[in-house]
């Protein structure tokens, strides 16, 4: 899609569509997983640290995150450009909205209480968008680039959910032993892609 020429110089006349990204050998990139089992599993020792969602060359990176409902995400703008912020959750409520005018400015700003997706665009730049993804437990990650993800849970059955916005979300079991790694593989169903993310056009 394109961008505008104010911000070419810096971003391109081209914007790519980011709410779906797959690596090499078809892996899909941006995936959140997690545990469904999550709340009822203590807690791991050591907390995971703030998720950053960067502004970097007008677009979102990454794209798609998982966090614990009620934190703080980090905000940054890598770029020399001014960008805004708008968070929403459920039916279009307001999580938050601030201006970032300014290259290298750090924000943090609280996501709800309530585990479910948060929504963000750029409304300078209306062809940003991220997802964010929360959750009321710490057993969650997302997938990297090459699609490949590293989750470490208490020993014993789990189910994994895979989610991605524009997909079906999928399960599958798995039994971990103490020590033990465990190679999960999972596939999406290509007919199951929806067009485009919320907000886009398309069906849904």
């Amino acid at each position: 899609m394109a961008t505008s020429a104010t911000v070419a110089h810096v971003c391109g006349d081209q914007a790519q569509d980011r709410s779906l990204i797959v690596g090499g050998e078809g892996a899909l990139a941006y995936t959140v997983v997690s545990l469904q089992d999550g709340a009822a599993l203590p807690a791991p020792e050591s907390p995971a640290p703030a998720p950053v969602l960067d502004q970097k060359q007008c677009s979102y990176d990454p794209p798609a995150l998982a966090a614990r409902a009620g934190t703080e995400l980090v905000l940054r703008n890598s770029d020399p450009l001014v960008h805004n912020v708008r968070a929403q959750a459920g039916t279009n409520r307001s999580v938050f909205n601030v201006a970032m005018p300014l290259e290298g400015m750090t924000l943090r700003r609280p996501l709800p209480a309530e585990p479910g997706t948060v929504q963000v665009r750029c409304d300078v730049h209306p062809w940003m968008r991220a997802v964010v993804r929360t959750f009321d437990h710490p057993y969650f990650t997302t997938t990297a680039p090459d699609g490949r993800f590293r989750l470490r849970v208490p020993e014993g059955p789990h189910t994994l959910v895979f989610w991605h916005e524009r997909l079906p979300a999928l399960t599958q079991a798995v039994t971990v032993r103490a020590g033990e790694t465990v190679q999960i593989d999972q596939a999406f169903e290509v007919g199951a892609l929806r067009q485009g993310p919320p907000g886009k056009e398309g069906p849904p």
